[in-house]
Formats: C-alpha cells, sequence, structure tokens
C-alpha cells in the first residue's frame, strides 16, 4: 500500500500539519515531552503517524527537532518493541482491555526507555472504560506516555481532555498534498495529468491517506500514464462540463434546457444523487471564488475555472448563496426519497422557470438590491457633475432661447430664424393726454374754427405726409371737394 510505504518517519516528512508540530518539534529539541497527549482531526491527516513518530522520540537517544534520529539502537528497536504498544479501541472498547493496558503500565520497559501505549479511535470506549483511564492519565508512573487518538472529540469526556495535551488536526490543504502527491509519483516514475491530479486532491477530501489510495487505485488501472479521462471513469466522477452546462441554463432561467441535460445524465447512467452532489460543488466553488474575487482559491482544471468564473458574474451573490441552500436540501430530501428523480426534476423547474422565481423574496430582495445600487450611482453623478448630471441618455440641458430686440432697420423679431413682423405699440394714456394738449394748443394758436378741427386736422395731416405725386385725381377731387 502506497500510504504504508510512503509513511513519513520523523516530523520533517509530515505534510500540511505544520502549526499543529511546532510544539511537538520544542519537545523533541529539548527532550522535555508531556505524559498524555490527545490527537483529534479529519480521517487521514496523520495522526496515527504522529504518534508513531513521537513514541520513537520520546525513546531516542539524540532527539532533534525533526523527531527521531532513526540511526540509535532506542529508533531501529522502537519499530518491533513490546514497550510500544497500540491498542484498537475500535474493537477493544471494554473495561477489561483497560484494564489489562493499565495493569501493564505498572511495570518497567524492557528495551527502551519509557513504555508508550497508543490508544486508536478512543472515542469507542465505554464509559466505564473511560473512567478506568482517567487514574493512569492524572498520575501516570514516571516511565509512561499516553497517546490518544480520536476523529471525534467531541465524543471525549472533558475529565479525559483536561488531563491531556490536545493536538487538532485540520484536512490538508491541497497545496501540500499536490506536492507529495508528485514526490510519489516521481518515485513511481508515473505520469499524470494536471487535471487528474486535481481531481484527486478533490476526491481526497483533505485526507492524504485517501489521496495515496486513490492514486494507487488509478496506477493499478492506468499503468505508468494517468489521464483525466481515466481518472473520471475509474472514479465514477460525474463529468462537470454536463453540470456546468445545467447549472448555466439555471441561472439564465432556461428550463427546457435545463431539463434536457438532467435527462441526458440520467440516460448516461448518473444517479440523481450524484448529480446533486456535484451540482452543490460547483456551485461552492463558483460562491468561493465570488466571495473571495481570487481564480486560485479553487483547485481544478484551467477551463473548469474559467467557466465558473464567469458564470458567477451572471447571478447575484444572494441568488447564488440561495441556489446553493436549495441544492443542499434537495440532497437530504434525495436521501429518503422513493422517488429521486421526480424530486431532481422538479427542483430544476422551480429553480429555472421565470415565474416561480419572480415571485420568490429572493429574487425581489435582488431587485431591490439592484435598484439601490442605481439609486447610489445616480446620487454619485449628482454629487460629482451637478450641472450635467441631467445628460443621461444622450439628454442634454439645452440653453434659454433669447429674443433678439426688433431692429430700426428691419422691423422684424428674430426667433429660430422665424420673421415676426413688428408692430408699433399702442400709446400710454399719458401719451394721449399730451397729444390732446398739443391739438387745444394748435386751434387756439391758429384760430381754426372748432367745428372744422376735426376736418382740416385730417387735410392738414394727409397733405403734410402724403405727397400729391403718390394720389390720383379721383382722390384729390374727393378731398378738395
Amino acid at each position: 500500500m502506497l500510504y504504508n510505504l510512503y509513511r513519513p518517519t520523523d516530523f520533517s516528512e509530515v505534510k500540511g500539519q505544520e502549526d499543529v508540530l511546532v510544539t511537538m518539534k520544542r519537545q523533541a529539541q529539548t527532550g522535555r515531552f508531556g505524559h498524555a497527549y490527545l490527537l483529534a482531526g479529519h480521517r487521514g491527516t496523520g495522526k496515527t503517524t504522529i504518534a508513531r513518530i513521537l513514541s520513537k522520540a520520546i525513546n531516542c537517544e539524540n532527539p532533534t527537532e525533526s523527531g527521531p534520529c532513526k540511526v540509535c539502537q532506542s529508533c531501529l528497536a522502537a519499530k518491533n518493541s513490546m514497550d510500544i504498544k497500540e491498542l484498537d479501541a475500535a474493537t477493544n472498547n471494554g473495561v477489561d482491555h483497560i484494564k489489562e493496558l493499565t495493569g501493564q503500565a505498572k511495570y518497567r520497559p524492557v528495551q527502551l526507555k519509557n513504555k508508550v501505549f497508543i490508544i486508536d479511535e478512543v472515542h469507542n470506549l465505554s464509559a466505564a472504560a473511560f473512567d478506568v483511564l482517567l487514574k493512569p492519565l492524572e498520575e501516570p508512573p514516571a516511565h509512561c506516555t499516553f497517546i490518544l487518538c480520536t476523529t471525534e472529540l467531541h465524543k471525549i469526556p472533558v475529565t479525559i481532555r483536561s488531563r491531556c495535551e490536545t493536538y487538532t488536526f485540520h484536512p490538508i490543504s491541497p497545496a501540500p498534498m499536490k506536492e507529495r502527491l508528485r514526490e510519489v509519483l516521481a518515485d513511481q516514475k508515473t505520469d499524470c495529468d494536471e487535471d487528474a491530479l486535481n481531481l484527486i486532491i478533490r476526491s481526497a477530501n483533505g485526507g492524504m491517506r485517501d489521496a495515496l489510495g486513490i492514486l494507487e487505485q488509478l496506477m493499478a488501472g492506468s499503468g505508468s500514464s494517468i489521464t483525466a479521462e481515466a481518472a473520471k471513469k475509474q472514479l465514477g466522477a460525474l463529468d462537470t462540463d454536463a453540470i456546468l452546462n445545467t447549472l448555466a441554463s439555471v441561472i439564465r432561467l432556461d428550463t427546457t434546457s435545463a431539463l434536457s441535460s438532467m435527462d441526458n445524465l440520467l440516460f448516461s447512467g448518473k444517479s440523481p444523487s450524484l448529480i446533486t452532489e456535484t451540482s452543490l460543488r460547483v456551485l461552492t466553488d463558483m460562491v468561493t471564488m465570488k466571495s473571495t474575487r481570487d481564480r486560485q482559491s479553487v483547485m481544478h482544471s484551467r477551463d473548469y475555472i474559467e467557466t465558473v468564473w464567469n458564470l458567477g458574474h451572471e447571478i447575484s451573490f444572494n441568488r447564488l448563496y440561495w441556489l446553493c441552500e436549495q441544492f443542499c436540501d434537495l440532497r437530504a430530501a434525495i436521501r429518503q426519497s422513493t422517488d429521486p428523480v421526480l424530486d431532481l426534476r422538479l427542483a430544476l423547474i422551480r429553480l429555472s422557470h421565470q415565474d416561480i422565481v419572480s415571485s420568490d423574496p429572493i429574487k425581489l430582495a435582488e431587485e431591490v438590491s439592484m435598484l439601490k445600487k442605481e439609486i447610489e450611482q445616480l446620487k454619485g453623478m449628482i454629487q460629482k457633475h451637478p450641472h450635467t448630471a441631467v445628460q443621461e441618455d444622450d439628454c442634454t440641458a439645452s440653453e434659454p432661447e433669447t429674443v433678439e430686440e426688433p431692429s430700426a432697420e428691419s422691423g422684424f423679431y428674430k426667433i429660430q430664424d422665424c420673421d415676426i413682423p413688428f408692430v408699433e405699440e399702442e400709446q400710454s394714456g399719458a401719451e394721449e393726454d399730451e397729444y390732446a394738449k398739443a391739438q387745444d394748443d394748435r386751434v387756439t394758436e391758429g384760430g381754426m374754427p372748432p367745428d372744422r378741427e376735426e376736418e382740416e386736422t385730417v387735410s392738414a395731416d394727409f397733405t403734410k405726409e402724403v405727397p400729391k405725386d403718390d394720389i390720383s385725381a379721383s382722390d384729390l377731387f374727393k378731398i378738395l371737394g
């Protein structure tokens, strides 16, 4: 098995748990170790491996920061020594097994300096067995060390945890896992596509042991060259391109295309649970990239990352997270359903139909959010350009029309190239009074009879203003007449 063949033998070979090993490296360097350790965390992250390395470092004659020196007599004898005992609590979880173990702790070691008891899957111990283990953990003999390993820390009694140095192991991140897999591939002289390597890492789910097991499976089926297509076929992984097409139809509210893509997946033999699980993983990648705004936050092929990145720009964050919640609910419903295909079909119709989505509160909240953004943009434009903010949509603020004064020569108003004749305004009341007074003075000075005042005035004015050359003979006789 690859995970046994490439199991680390000192702290420097451990990948992805450097923060956990800080205290252990210091203890190995100084030679001051604790009497009880509790290693908890995800499966396949190195708990048992580090427990074995620590047991050798405790008995090493010349320990270093990397742990055991691996050359002294104690390091060479530690592998088969009776002074290092491992107990699997999954099958040995009764009171009698723990009593037997604590009974051996009373005796001094035979070959090594200290006795080390490694209890794997310690959370499976019964309540009575935990009670038996309390006293040795609290007051162990000077030559004994207990190392407990578990994947379910919450099941360990507080009385046990308080007596141990607790170290929490986290899932191994993709970068150190990929580095370790490449080292194994180089040593095994095997080629592996980048996409296939990313698929192995995603399938391992943070466990180095799982990643090495998957790699061994692919090497057995593909030989010295592992391709992405072979990895998908052997692992039973769903083609992400088909899922991306289905989710693109859902995002664009194209119900017909979404159902057609789903039918193609079902006809190819993919189960509804696998379709739902893969869709949820893709949506999670989309949420991750959209929230972090970083394409490198997801490890996958370049085409996949580019497609997911572009789809993320077509949907708001609220609706995207809402889709994740809906697929989570669908995953739980399919596990208990008698007709998973029907549940999947109804879910896709609900998530992609325009009328249903439009009436959903999430869609309404999305529209309100968009309106708020538009209002904020308009406010910003008005504050930045207060005089030209009206020029939106090619509408420009026109200058007020000006009316030119009438020209003395033309006697016309000029308004937008339209000629309007100039009409003299009527005289005001004061001007009429002055005119009447002038006429009275004229009558008084000339001695003109009052009864002929109007006639004489008209004749005088007429003859004064109109030249005789311009009057016909008939008109002249009428005037004189």
